[in-house]
């Protein structure tokens, strides 16, 4: 029945119905492989009641049953199972017809070549015959099976069958033959040179196909061996768009340590670029592929045209770059990774596109802490106040890890952007005092402080009132005094250690608050920390001292010991001088007798630096005859010890207080984020390459008085050169009817081994070798109305202007 006069309505059902039967054999299928019927997943089942059949199935005279024997016994090697009781009955089908057959008997012989070499012997002689297979495929496989065997014994063997492969009609062959190549060098490393005239052979061939392996190839065996490249370089450009997505990183990796050996670098002068023609053909091959849809080609072509283009071509990268970071998990991170060396390398490239490195909600942690670590590479100085504000919304993170690096990374912004310290120290005061916050990134903060403070950052006159606030929440009394009984103390050693240091630090600085403020709560107005809270925090530290850290000791130790050195030139009262001097001493004695070695050791060095200036304290009438022993008892056991040289106090403030410039730098590098190893990896990411690869840096630019004249790179004169930049497609009745008719006919030389593919007429050999040949041939042999072979050519058009000039007389 017809549809032509059929409604619209009737074939718009029948379409319908045809798209529903087709969705329900979908659905057919996809239950069938749920429940073991039809789908693979059903040989993954290896249980003895499974694998009964596989012996009758192995020796079976139907191709069918052979097919499920086979597939049984590569689901038990691929699930670690030893399949050793089958291979006599696997390497006998090893002559079979059926391709699919072959393809699972080449995967077991070389999963067992190695440990069962006497049965992979016997498959030699079917790999054999199969190189001279009509089918170009079978004789592909089986030179791949026969170079895998790893053998020493069929070395030999190996290397007749990759020389006669070099020279196949089909490029699938030689193509094979090339990957074979580094295969036959492990098995017998005499054979270099045979190799080597091997590889020559191929870098002939005009078939992309086969320029690729061979560059793979040319990398595992002679990767300096820059003159076999001379002649080929153009070849290789104009083949490079048209070769795979394997071949070409390769290819674009060896064409730019060429160009950086070979070539003369870019010129920029006074306006005017100056390319090499060889450099511009290069740049120009390489640009498409900034196009592709491999990554790993994405990635080498951004890498080249850093590498070779000049800088004013490098905005050219960045579209391709970016839209790799859109891409999946392992992808951006091998992105991200790539930028820490590009913001190194060229930092303004990327500048501008902060935006594209925040971090997601769903991204995972190796790559949340690779762009965290970009971020604080690539902000400018007008980006920073906006990526403090992200930063500080990373902080409430789920990830400890994310919370805890975005914390680090607003304290390295505030160090390295002045004009943002002040907004990043705030961002990072709030954290503290943020009870949602979780308690490691509160601690992590109060590190940042210190690091700020230690920095000499520019964070304003709020830092004092911020040191007491986080003083404060040092001990509960204090914070009950404050008016914060319900805050959260500071439990984390190195956060209160943090905390101490800052406050020895600035004890001698004054409150920044109004001077109505300051008497109403009967506060002098050039009274200092020392004598507000440091006597507070050393008095509990005191009662505290054997429940504290040996980190928090030795900084109580330092802080008792900046003040008492700090309030000798102060206003305070006697008593608080006393009160001062006592808690010291104390400090002192649990020093001495602490546990620590490093506690120990530093109670005594003070005690040697601070030896003159107890001597106010026993001036000091204070009217408790307790305290008078007490200070006595101190000041006689300092007497006892050995004479020493007293330091003034100028000397003193000059080893307490002194700043080190390297100290923030030291405290950045033990807040460093957790894959710092990584940071400036080239090309891609530490430890990983691709396969037949050697990791390096690229060299860098050679002379121009060292370089080869551009001669060299003239076009081998035994191997065709085509335009393959123009080739993209080719018919199957074009390959069958053109190219491979072509490639049969044509005789095989010794110097050219093979046929270009390109060419679709039958290269002819020349009738005469020489001139002498030519003028000793007798004249009178020559038919001169004989056709010419290149007749030929022209034989289809002269048809057709015949043709046309009958119809215009018509």
């Amino acid at each position: 029945m017809s549809l032509r006069g059929a409604p619209l309505a009737y074939v718009n059902s029948s379409r319908a119905f045809a798209y529903l039967a087709e969705r329900g054999e979908d659905a057919l299928y996809a239950v069938k492989d749920v429940l073991g019927g039809t789908g693979s997943s059903k040989y993954l089942d290896t249980g003895d009641d499974k694998l009964f059949l596989v012996p009758q199935q192995l020796e079976s005279t139907h191709d069918e049953d052979r097919l499920e024997g086979l597939k049984r016994v590569v689901a038990m090697i691929s699930k670690g199972r030893d399949a050793t009781p089958y291979l006599a009955s696997v390497f006998k089908l090893t002559s079979t017809k059926s391709l699919e057959i072959r393809k699972l008997v080449y995967i077991v012989v070389l999963r067992y070549a190695s440990s069962q070499p006497d049965l992979a012997l016997l498959s030699i002689n079917s790999f054999q015959r199969d190189l001279s297979d009509p089918n170009p495929l079978i004789r592909g496989m089986a030179l791949r099976a026969l170079s895998s065997l790893r053998l020493d014994m069929v070395a030999g063997v190996v290397m007749l069958a990759v020389g006669k492969a070099v020279r196949d009609v089909h490029p699938y062959v030689r193509r094979v033959a090339a990957y074979a190549l580094p295969k036959c060098y492990a098995l017998d490393e005499s054979e270099y040179d045979t190799l080597i005239e091997h590889l020559t052979t191929l870098f002939r061939d005009t078939s992309p196909q086969v320029l690729g392996p061979a560059l793979a190839a040319f990398l595992a065996l002679c990767p300096t061996n820059w003159p076999m490249l001379h002649r080929h370089f153009r070849k290789l450009c104009y083949a490079l768009v048209d070769m795979d997505e394997w071949s070409q990183p390769i290819c674009v990796d060896v064409l730019v340590r060429y160009a950086r050996l070979h070539l003369p670098a870019p010129k920029d002068a006074a306006g005017r670029l100056e390319l090499d023609p060889d450099l511009q053909l290069l740049l120009e091959a390489v640009q498409p592929l900034l196009s592709s849809l491999c990554p790993a080609v994405v990635m080498a072509a951004i890498d080249a045209l850093l590498h070779l283009a000049p800088p004013s071509q490098h905005a050219a990268v960045v579209p391709p770059f970016l839209r790799l970071l859109r891409s999946s998990h392992d992808i951006a991170y091998v992105a991200t990774v790539r930028a820490l060396s590009i913001a190194e390398e060229y930092p303004f490239l990327l500048a501008g596109h902060l935006t594209a490195f925040y971090v997601r909600a769903n991204d995972p942690l190796y790559l949340a802490l690779a762009k965290l670590d970009v971020l604080v590479r690539l902000v400018q100085p007008d980006e920073a106040r906006a990526l403090a504000d992200e930063l500080s919304v990373y902080t409430q993170s789920q990830t400890s890890s994310v919370a805890l690096n975005s914390v680090a990374a607003l304290g390295q912004i505030a160090c390295q952007h002045c004009g943002a310290a002040t907004h990043c120290f705030t961002r990072l005061f709030a954290l503290t005092q943020d009870d949602l916050i979780a308690e490691a990134v509160a601690n992590r903060a109060v590190q940042m402080l210190q690091l700020l403070l230690g920095s000499n950052a520019d964070v304003g006159d709020q830092a004092i009132s911020i040191i007491v606030r986080l003083a404060a929440r040092l001990f509960v009394p204090l914070a009950a005094a404050k008016g914060g009984a319900q805050c959260r103390i500071l439990t984390e050693p190195c956060a209160r250690a943090a905390v101490l240091w800052m406050l020895g630090q600035h004890c001698g600085a004054q409150l920044a608050a109004p001077q109505s403020v300051l008497e109403r709560k009967g506060i002098r107005a050039d009274a200092t920390l020392c004598e507000l809270i440091v006597p507070d925090v050393l008095r509990c530290l005191v009662g505290h001292w054997r429940k504290e850290h040996p980190i928090v000791q030795a900084q109580a130790l330092t802080l008792s010991s900046k003040a008492t050195i700090t309030i000798v030139d102060t206003d305070a009262d006697a008593r608080l001088r006393t009160v001062l001097g006592m808690l010291h001493f104390e400090l002192l004695s649990l020093g001495v007798h602490s546990p620590s070695g490093d506690v120990r050791g530093r109670a005594r060095f003070y005690s040697g630096i601070t030896r003159r200036f107890g001597d106010h304290v026993s001036i000091v009438q204070s009217g408790d005859e307790q305290i008078e022993r007490y200070i006595e008892s101190h000041l006689s056991l300092d007497t006892l010890r050995l004479p020493g040289i007293r330091l003034r106090r100028t000397q003193a403030q000059h080893i307490l207080f002194a700043h080190d410039p390297h100290t923030h730098k030291d405290i950045v590098q033990q807040l460093s984020f957790a894959h710092a190893p990584l940071q400036g990896v080239a090309p891609f990411v530490q430890g990983m390459q691709l396969v037949g690869t050697r990791a390096g840096p690229v060299p860098p630019w050679q002379d121009e008085s060292q370089l080869p004249p551009s001669i060299v790179r003239l076009p081998d004169t035994e191997s065709l050169h085509p335009n393959l930049a123009q080739v993209r497609s080719i018919s199957s009745e074009q390959s069958s009817a053109g190219t491979m008719a072509a490639r049969m006919e044509a005789p095989v030389q010794e110097h050219i081994p093979l046929t270009p593919a390109s060419v679709s007429h039958p290269v002819r050999k020349s009738r005469y070798a020489d001139l002498d040949a030519f003028l000793n041939d007798d004249e009178s042999d020559v038919d001169l109305d004989a056709r010419a072979p290149e007749d030929e050519e022209y034989a289809l058009s002269d048809a057709s202007e015949s043709t046309q000039g009958s119809m215009s007389s018509t």
